[in-house]
């Protein structure tokens, strides 16, 4: 354990009670900021910076500050950080927010600035462009803030790439002296595939971001879709463990409607899920990459399936419906008794993996 960790757990026993009973935990967040320059990149010395909720810092030398964030109930893990300078601009992260995984010890995250006043009147442009592309995005509120940042790191970096070759291309240009025929015809040819660039950076961004963007809302639709499938089979799981100690009362036809209803909406749901389980996994594990995760997704499908679905909740009802057909109420209740206690340790347990993955795969998305 860090001294700065710590000296924060020292700290927070000092704080009211009310306060610290707020405070789950905290995450330490180191913060590197560097500065384009040319086609490089290099650490911006003593950068002031802005961070929400925490205050104006100094970085070092090397451009870094280091500080801890407490996660509290109900408050979203997220900080806003800002640069006081008029010539710079911030280009990562968007907007310079940083949405925080509450899952780890602590984040290494780097900040991304341009001097905007020393850079060409066609790289302004490109960022504002892109700026306009991503208000774009953002204003059809699809996409989470996660996925807009993706999508702005990746069109920035084919920009910067681009803006490197470029450089290159009018470095050799700049290197010609006293030009011969054959060197003029070598600038023309260089100045052809400037223009060239031109246009495919502006071809290659527009397809880059209707691709990122049509990933992103399959995506977020796969995750819809499955979080509504696992949910309503619970609601109806649940809503048959709820009949099985009431068996025995139901011998009515009026009585046993609500039994036989619910018995078909659990069945339409099931038959939903088991339609759709096979997509789904591929779903998962073609937008999610994790193989963790794709893993966790089908070992809960897999105990929907087989450890509640066939071994419980089809092998009970079907029995206990044998036994109503037969007009054996204390044999339906007793099968019935016997297999409630069970379904509910196991929907209980369930439930709370359903909790986990839906809570991974949306931490994700």
């Amino acid at each position: 354990m860090t001294i700065t960790r710590i000296l924060i757990k020292c700290i927070l026993l000092f704080l009211p009670i009310v306060s610290f009973s707020q405070v789950l935990d905290y995450i330490d967040i180191h913060l590197k900021i560097v500065e384009k320059v040319a086609e490089n990149n290099q650490p911006l010395a003593n950068a002031k910076l802005n961070i929400s909720d925490y205050g104006e810092v100094l970085t070092d030398a090397q451009g870094q500050y280091t500080f801890p964030y407490a996660i509290r109930q109900n408050v979203d893990p997220k900080v806003s950080i800002a640069l006081f300078s008029d010539g710079h601009k911030m280009l990562k992260p968007l907007d310079g927010s940083i949405e925080l995984d509450t899952t780890r010890e602590e984040m290494f995250i780097e900040l991304l600035v341009v001097n905007m006043t020393e850079e060409s009147e066609a790289f302004k442009k490109r960022i504002s462009k892109l700026e306009s592309q991503i208000t774009r995005l953002k204003s059809k509120n699809e996409l989470t803030q996660r996925q807009l940042n993706d999508i702005n790191n990746k069109l920035l970096d084919t920009i910067l790439y681009f803006e490197t070759v470029k450089q290159e291309l009018e470095s050799q240009i700049a290197d010609y002296e006293n030009l011969t025929e054959e060197q003029q015809r070598e600038i023309r040819a260089q100045n052809d595939k400037i223009a060239e660039l031109e246009n495919q950076i502006d071809d290659l961004s527009l397809e880059l971001e209707a691709a990122l963007e049509e990933r992103y809302l399959r995506k977020n639709q796969y995750f819809k879709d499955i979080s509504s499938n696992l949910l309503g089979y619970l609601r109806k799981a649940k809503d048959l463990r709820d009949h099985l100690p009431f068996i025995n009362t139901y011998f009515s036809v009026r009585s046993f409607a609500n039994y036989e209803r619910d018995i078909k909406g659990y069945n339409e749901q099931y038959e939903k899920f088991d339609d759709n389980q096979l997509d789904y996994l591929e779903g998962v594990r073609h937008y999610w990459e994790n193989r963790k995760l794709t893993k966790d997704v089908e070992e809960l499908f897999d105990f929907l399936s087989k450890g509640i679905h066939y071994s419980q909740i089809f092998r009970v009802t079907s029995d206990v419906m044998a036994e109503v057909a037969k007009q054996k109420p204390k044999k339906a209740q007793k099968i019935a008794t016997e297999a409630h206690e069970d379904l509910a340790v196991n929907l209980l347990m369930f439930e709370k993996n359903i909790n986990r993955v839906l809570s991974d795969l949306k931490r994700n998305l």
